[in-house]
């Protein structure tokens, strides 16, 4: 079987690190990215339905 001749091939571990850190390295830029969209407002900004205000 093909796939198993692969395996035992010197360079299969080296290659395996970098296509799994390659796939880690696009989900932390995809998850910086979302992360960047939110928006979390200031504690200190007055809100205009305060409990405080009725």
């Amino acid at each position: 079987m093909v796939l198993l001749d692969l395996a035992d091939a010197s360079w299969f571990p080296l290659l395996m690190v970098v296509f799994i850190g390659g796939v880690m390295y696009l989900l932390y830029r995809s998850m910086r990215h979302e992360i960047g969209k939110i928006r979390v407002p200031r504690r200190d900004a007055e809100s205009p339905e305060s409990p405080a205000e009725q």
